[in-house]
């Protein structure tokens, strides 16, 4: 009879798994010797069968008595990991981490009497089941919290709920606090301190409200993110407070917490930005509105997009007037998504164009550099549409190599009539400032003597060394 095996719920592999959950919660309080024995058993039930799924060979591996395995795996047992069907012959089965299984193991209820005993004084008005007192059992053995803390969560809860409240919800207080690393008495107190410090701040928050109920717990965790992750100033909130009553609209800590996520995700932090955002709502529609129009496109509910871009174009300087040419200039390019349109404006705005004369400017400029770019190519015997290679070419010309239009229409008479007229100017040019020549005049006295090296290639007795130098030294290059 094979030694360790999966019981028929807990699925076979052919490597060994570790689930994060025993991780998490079992191996940090877990002996060395004890993790070592789970994990070599939890890998020989991979192959059952296995020759070596034996307690001997546990013991000669591990160098430990097989008294100390057996006893090993009662740990295990009683952690609610494995079942111990038989110690002579010794036979175990694994259980799944979070299977149910796990979750009916067995306590020392004799290590949990004064706890029981303060914890059910606690609850006057009902008595704990033992199920519930196995899930405080679990907390405390699973995920190492003190006893101390966790009865003094327990008190801090019924303090605020008072005594009728369900057990399961101390609970999930505990596990909230636990995640933030809070498993001793004096971490415990210094969470309770500090949300106290708040209590203060949300009775104004409430008062703003109209509301005379109680502070909950829950309010000061949502305090908490406003004032520190959000970083709201705590007059910020009030004004948002008294804004959404004055527009009648339904309060709650909940529709509050909405809206404040909303003015963080807008970057919208202080009073002014807020005020502006909501006095400017009826414009942003009206925006949104004439700009999907001359895309093409509609929205029955404009509220994403208003928040998701038109505040974000606003922000970068961008009038009405200007988005609506925009994107009309857009749909005529064949762009008409929100998307596309919104790469667009980004892509003037790094070029510092956000006006609607700075736009004008900019469409006047390029129309006239692709007016150049057309006699260049006419001079070249080409006749089409200048595109975006073309003014590519044209940069490189103008500005990198700082050629003048006349040197480059000279270029562009010289190569005309070639089979690859745009690649002989590219040499040509490439001749001309390799060689420093910036004038007409002197380009004119430069013999023109383009090699054709297409089916010649020519190699050279460079080293590696010295061609990876030179290679590198062209990562400064701009493209």
């Amino acid at each position: 009879m094979a030694f360790c095996k999966f019981s028929p719920n807990f699925s076979s592999r052919n490597r060994t798994e570790i689930d994060n959950a025993f991780i998490e919660d079992f191996l940090p309080k877990a002996p060395d010797l004890c993790v070592k024995v789970y994990i070599m058993g939890l890998a020989k039930c991979n192959n059952a069968d296995d020759v070596e799924n034996t307690l001997s060979y546990f013991a000669e591996k591990l160098k430990i008595c097989e008294e100390d395995i057996i006893s090993i795996f009662k740990y295990w047992e009683e952690q609610g990991l494995v079942q111990v069907l038989s110690t002579d012959p010794i036979e175990v089965r694994y259980l799944p981490v979070n299977s149910a299984n796990a979750k009916v193991k067995k306590y020392n209820i004799d290590k949990y009497a004064d706890f029981n005993i303060q914890i059910q004084e606690l609850f006057k008005n009902r008595m704990i089941m033992p199920n519930e007192f196995s899930e405080f059992y679990a907390l405390i053995e699973r995920k190492h919290i003190e006893q101390s803390a966790l009865i003094e969560i327990v008190r801090y809860c019924v303090e605020y709920k008072g005594f009728n409240l369900s057990p399961n919800y101390c609970l999930t207080v505990a596990r909230d606090w636990i995640r933030e690393g809070i498993l001793t008495l004096d971490a415990v107190k210094e969470k309770i301190t500090e949300l106290g410090l708040v209590d203060d701040q949300m009775t104004l928050i409430l008062s703003a409200m109209g509301s005379k109920r109680k502070i909950q717990i829950e309010d000061k965790d949502l305090i908490n993110k406003w004032l520190k992750s959000y970083g709201f100033e705590l007059n910020v909130i009030i004004f948002v407070v008294k804004m959404l009553r004055t527009k009648k609209r339904r309060l709650d800590v909940n529709v509050l917490d909405d809206y404040l996520t909303k003015y963080y995700e807008m970057r919208l932090t202080s009073i002014a930005e807020i005020e502006n955002y909501e006095n400017e709502k009826e414009n942003l529609y009206f925006i949104a509105q004439a700009v999907n129009k001359e895309l093409g496109i509609f929205y029955d509910d404009l509220t994403k997009e208003i928040d998701t871009y038109v505040v974000t174009w606003l922000n970068m300087g961008f009038d009405k007037d200007t988005l609506r040419l925009v994107a009309d200039n857009c749909f005529k390019s064949s762009i008409r998504t929100l998307e596309g349109y919104n790469n667009i404006l980004t892509k003037l705005f790094k070029l510092g164009i956000v006006s609607m004369d700075a736009y004008l400017q900019y469409l006047n400029d390029s129309i006239a550099e692709d007016n150049k770019i057309e006699k260049i190519l006419s001079a070249l015997g080409l006749v089409r549409k200048v595109n975006n290679a073309d003014r590519t070419f044209y940069s490189i010309w103008t500005k990198d190599w700082g050629f003048s239009d006349e040197i480059i229409m000279y270029g562009a008479s010289l190569s005309a009539g070639k089979s690859n007229a745009i690649q002989y100017l590219n040499k040509i040019l490439s001749n001309w400032n390799v060689s420093g020549l910036k004038t007409l005049t002197d380009v004119k006295k430069e013999k023109v003597e383009i090699k054709e090296t297409a089916n010649n290639f020519i190699h050279n007795n460079y080293t590696k060394e010295q061609i990876a130098s030179i290679i590198s030294n062209l990562d400064d290059v701009e493209v």
